[in-house]
């Protein structure tokens, strides 16, 4: 499989071709990997490994835990040298990200359930360290109800007009998930969630500070995203490169201010040798809704096809026992 960018680049003379247009991620480019091809396709774009690569074995023939680091991409045409410090400021960026979005997921369920009443709710794990009595109530997509039937359930309920509730329906179809109702009445956004669950639609209702820095997880994943579509120069490699070294880099648990580890948290130490981040990133992967999910999974690809390395050490993590 080759990427567009690549195979524009290389000469395919009395191939036999065939091209797809992919929907969403799943795929990566097979250039500079050798067990690929017949023989090297030279894309300059994704050079093969070197011998002197420590990681140039077959995976069947690894018999002992892949490395945490994994060294640049060797012999990249269009490399370029960063100035002094900008590549340990795009790291400590990065990693800052990964752990903030590592931290507010600590709080986050697992499953849609519901509280039985107020005092159940103000019980829930809270990031929030004056625990105001502010609350958001969240409806999560599906594939059981239509369109239609969202907005319309919802103008009822809510009491909001149908182009209003349509609109709601229809950021959540293109998310996965969406604010509908937030205040500090939490009697009534009981009753409301309850309504919603007993339709079979899926919603959760927790305190809006932990609602708002999930909302900005999903931002941050978005701009993980564009970091991996830019460039220094001409080198497409040196920005993918920093955030892998962060996603197999260890968690820094006072990356960002937690005045408790909720019973909810994972706790891999102990548990998962050499433990990063992308070990309870992945699982936690459901406790994100669509979009983030996507997205995620757009940036392992990218990063994944880095180099052959890359593709070891991060596969190595996709495939591991303990994300299953």
């Amino acid at each position: 499989m080759l990427c567009a960018r690549c195979f524009h680049a290389t000469n395919h003379e009395g191939h036999n071709v065939s091209f797809f247009i992919a929907q969403q991620s799943g795929g990566c480019c097979d250039c500079g990997d050798e067990e690929a091809w017949r023989r090297d396709i030279r894309c300059p774009h994704h050079p093969p490994a070197g011998p002197s690569d420590p990681q140039d074995t077959t995976p069947r023939h690894i018999t002992h835990p892949l490395p945490n680091t994994v060294p640049p991409a060797p012999n990249y045409a269009f490399r370029v040298t960063p100035p002094p410090g900008v590549k340990e400021a795009i790291r400590k960026t990065v990693a800052f990200a990964l752990d903030f979005i590592l931290d507010t997921l600590d709080y986050s369920p697992d499953t849609l359930s519901l509280p039985g009443d107020e005092a159940d709710l103000r019980l829930q794990p809270s990031a929030d360290p004056m625990l105001k009595d502010q609350y958001c109530v969240v409806l999560w997509n599906d594939d059981k109800h239509s369109f239609d039937e969202v907005a319309q359930i919802l103008a009822e309920l809510l009491g909001k007009p149908l182009a209003e509730t349509k609109g709601i329906a229809r950021r959540l179809d293109e998310n996965g998930r969406e604010i509908i109702e937030m205040g500090s009445n939490a009697g009534r956004l009981v009753e409301i969630a309850q309504a919603l669950h007993h339709i079979d639609l899926g919603v959760t209702i927790r305190r809006a500070y932990d609602t708002f820095c999930e909302q900005v997880v999903g931002v941050m994943v978005e701009w993980l995203l564009d970091l991996t579509r830019a460039r220094m120069g001409t080198d497409t490699l040196v920005i993918r490169e920093c955030i892998a070294q962060e996603l197999l880099a260890p968690r820094r648990r006072d990356a960002f201010t937690k005045h408790l580890t909720p019973p909810c948290a994972l706790i891999l130490e102990g548990e998962v040798p050499n433990a990063a981040r992308m070990d309870t990133l992945l699982l936690y992967h459901t406790r994100l809704w669509r979009r983030p999910r996507l997205s995620l999974k757009e940036i392992y690809a990218s990063v994944i096809s880095v180099s052959r390395a890359h593709k070891l050490v991060i596969g190595s993590y996709l495939f591991s026992p303990s994300c299953f």
